[in-house]
């Protein structure tokens, strides 16, 4: 529902029907009240338009939904924490890599000239009898270099299922603890584009609100010109009329910068140019529905964030059980297959294939406590983590309750602002009369001006602040701020739905 506040604006008379009328006021006031009413003196000024133009340049008006949808796709922080996600994506095969083998293709080169065998007494003794039975051993100085060629597979695969169902299992869950960040960021950069969107349409009110009460002075100041041609006034009272019309106007250049401003701040939101163009429809829905205090608390444990920190734990614990499978028995499987040669082309000759393959049952029987301190950090950050939830959700209690709290006195500050915006309009109404008339003096009528633009100001804030608690609340929910309250189960009352 959109709120427009009016404004008063007094229609001038001239000289002879103002004194005519002043002459007349008491027999006037002694009519019966059936006689007609004369024809009434105040117009009321335009209420905003339906498109609000916070920067000028562009044709496009957006209205919340389109101004969420643009944040929601473009937002930096939000692209931000989507992007994280790809990096627990690489986690996720990094995890996966320690259930896979290694495979490897290698080819070598080596030339080398090791005399060693020719040293050893066994073999190089020639006075051992070797000779006697046909072997001749070469000296150590006839050892000649040799080169080889060899190209082979080297396969490695190292099989700990418990190390395996750990690594997973936390990279799993790391990537499911991020959609509910993401999802978290999406609902505050949602809750911030709301209040941005409602934060330029009280921009503009503002502005309108000054407006009006300039175009109230303005006329103020007409009719005490008019009184002092008359001598019922002062020069005095059209001056202090003049000072405070001069007054007024530096507001209205305040009021305009705001609404820029925040134009750029919806725009910066919406991942754009502060500068850029930008117009929104002048649309705000105030939603008064009750809520179910006990309901939100329990909505708010449900909420993306509070599950996240919930799966963190879950996390901790699966790393903390590929911690202890290091210290737990597990097999590591080697093979290899390759060829050998001299020369290039007779690398690949028959023959000259080589394999070897072997299995190894790894019992750890003692790192220097390594694994055992690792197990207890984990423990301990379990612990800590698990406390912090704890904590955690009792803040969210207490920011539920303050929402709630807010809201409801903001509510009842809005109806009240909007009844006395009404007397004060009236009073103001009035005043301009007696003082057409004579009855009353600048000061009485300077009050009720006065006290009409601060209830008109009044209006303005308190529905913002309505709004802007309304779309906390949903965020505070675990809920959009673009769902109604009556759309989330169990928030509202059946019998208000």
């Amino acid at each position: 529902m959109v709120m427009t506040s009016k404004s008063v604006r007094v229609s001038r008379l001239p000289g002879v029907l103002l004194l005519g009328l002043i002459l007349s006021w008491p027999a006037a006031a002694a009519r019966s009240q059936t006689a007609a009413e004369p024809a009434p003196i105040f117009t009321r000024s335009e209420p905003l338009g339906p498109t609000i133009t916070a920067r000028p340049g562009s044709d496009e008006v957006l209205d919340l939904n389109a101004c969420v949808a643009e944040a929601l796709r473009t937002n930096d922080a939000l692209t931000a924490e989507r992007l994280r996600r790809r990096e627990l994506e690489g986690k996720m095969k990094q995890a996966l890599a320690t259930g896979l083998p290694t495979l490897d293709l290698v080819g070598d080169w080596t030339r080398s000239r090791d005399p060693s065998f020719a040293l050893d007494s066994t073999f190089g003794n020639l006075d051992s009898g070797m000779g006697d039975l046909g072997f001749a051993f070469p000296g150590p100085g006839e050892i000649p270099a040799q080169t080889f060629l060899r190209t082979n597979l080297n396969l490695s695969w190292t099989i700990n299922p418990v190390q395996i169902l750990g690594a997973v299992g936390a990279a799993r869950l790391g990537i499911d603890q991020q959609e509910l960040a993401i999802t978290s960021v999406e609902q505050s950069t949602a809750e911030t584009t709301t209040a941005a969107y409602h934060r330029i349409i009280r921009a503009a009110e503002k502005i309108q609100a000054v407006r009006a009460e300039l175009a109230n002075q303005n006329e103020l100041l007409d009719i005490m010109k008019m009184r002092y041609e008359l001598g019922l006034a002062t020069r005095l009272d059209t001056l202090q009329a003049a000072v405070t019309l001069a007054n007024i106007r530096p507001q209205l250049s305040i009021a305009q910068a705001d609404l820029r401003n925040e134009g750029s701040r919806l725009n910066a939101l919406m991942g754009r140019r502060p500068e850029d163009p930008i117009g929104i429809a002048n649309s705000q829905v105030v939603e008064r529905d009750p809520i179910v205090e006990q309901t939100a608390l329990e909505l708010a444990q449900m909420r993306p964030d509070i599950v996240a920190t919930a799966l963190f734990v879950d996390i901790l614990r699966k790393n903390r059980q590929a911690q202890v499978s290091e210290s737990r028995p597990y097999l590591t499987v080697n093979g290899a297959y390759g060829y050998v040669g001299k020369t290039f082309d007779s690398v690949f000759d028959d023959g000259h294939d080589a394999w070897r393959a072997s299995v190894a049952l790894n019992v750890p029987l003692f790192d220097g406590l390594r694994t055992k301190g690792l197990v207890i950090e984990t423990d301990g950050r379990i612990r800590r983590t698990e406390a912090e939830l704890t904590g955690r959700r009792r803040d969210v209690q207490v920011e539920v309750l303050e929402i709630l709290a807010n809201l409801r006195m903001a509510r009842q500050v809005l109806a009240a602002v909007l009844l006395n915006l009404e007397r004060s309009e009236e009073v103001l109404d009035e005043s301009l009369l007696m003082l057409q008339l004579g009855k009353i003096n600048y000061l009485d009528v300077l009050v009720s001006e006065s006290n009409r633009a601060q209830a008109r100001s009044n209006v303005i804030d308190a529905r913002y602040e309505v709004l802007r608690l309304t779309a906390a609340l949903k965020r505070a929910l675990g809920y959009s701020p673009l769902v109604a309250l009556a759309d989330i189960p169990g928030l509202v009352p059946e019998v208000n739905r």
